[in-house]
């Protein structure tokens, strides 16, 4: 009987995961892209700067991606992206826009930002947003409310290790940021004779955050990434008829779930409404 010898060779394939494009079907209901409003200033208040952040990840370390402006749709070469590994993230990478440097390169207009990739071999593009950029003014700003959030935990939707990287990212959309409650926690002591006397009191402020109606890809902004997966957030509030005109950039927490109101079922546009608190729990006097 005669043997027959056979050469085997033994090769790893590391699973990948490419980057999720939908596109949506017309289903008589279609809409186009809703553009994201930002506004940039030369001044250092931060909430009148807005800024956005774009990532992406990889699976090897000789695959490649690249994020590139466009102004009207056509290539805007004045602006260069800075990538930033991630530290905690093998294969991922990261980019910060500061709008006021964009405002300063180019004025206002309609801005897009695309994502070109080779992961595997396997080259592709998106659209990662379009925004309508303008200087900050009273004016412009009027209307809207603003989320600032520093991303820096393992966030699994993404597949990402934010830790370590504190990237920011912020979201200005048309609605409101208010309704401020003490929310006074009042503990007293009764002494034999009957007299009441303070222990502690404590403000645990708290805002509702709540949106005009706005189309899903923005919902899904507000539940999947910036009221999910914050390490910080920062709440501000533009609108005339805001009792409190201090909400500028405030540290924040998400206190209860977030809640949608999808209004009437024949169309497609919902209300997000959330509460959250002050980060520093420091408003108290006690005995």
């Amino acid at each position: 009987m005669s043997e027959c010898l056979q050469e085997r060779i033994n090769r790893v394939y590391g699973a990948i995961q490419l980057p999720q494009i939908f596109e949506e079907e017309n289903r008589g209901f279609f809409k186009c892209c809703d553009p994201v409003l930002v506004l940039g200033s030369n001044s250092g208040d931060t909430w009148k700067n807005d800024l956005t952040s774009v990532w992406i990840k990889l699976s090897d370390p000789t695959d490649t991606a690249t994020a590139t402006m466009y102004k009207n749709d056509v290539l805007f070469t004045a602006y260069t992206f800075i990538i930033q590994n991630f530290p905690n993230e093998p294969n991922a990478i990261f980019s910060t826009v500061f709008w006021n440097e964009i405002l300063n390169l180019g004025g206002p207009g309609c801005y897009s930002i695309k994502i070109e990739y080779n992961i595997s071999g396997i080259q592709g593009n998106f659209t990662w947003g379009i925004y309508d950029l303008k200087p900050y003014s009273i004016s412009n700003a009027l209307g809207t409310a603003r989320l600032r959030v520093k991303l820096n935990l393992n966030q699994e939707i993404e597949g990402i290790n934010f830790s370590g990287a504190n990237v920011q990212d912020s979201l200005r959309f048309r609605g409101f940021i208010g309704d401020r409650q003490p929310n006074t926690e009042i503990d007293n002591l009764i002494y034999q004779n009957r007299a009441v006397k303070t222990v502690v009191r404590e403000n645990l402020e708290s805002y509702i955050i709540t949106t005009d109606p706005l189309s899903d890809e923005f919902i899904k902004k507000f539940t999947q990434l910036y009221l999910l997966s914050e390490n910080e957030l920062f709440i501000s509030d533009y609108n005339a008829h805001n009792a409190d005109y201090f909400i500028n950039d405030v540290a924040a927490v998400v206190e209860e779930t977030a809640e949608i109101d999808y209004l009437d079922r024949y169309q497609r546009r919902s209300i997000l409404t959330c509460k959250v608190g002050d980060r520093k729990k420091n408003k108290r006097t006690y005995y």
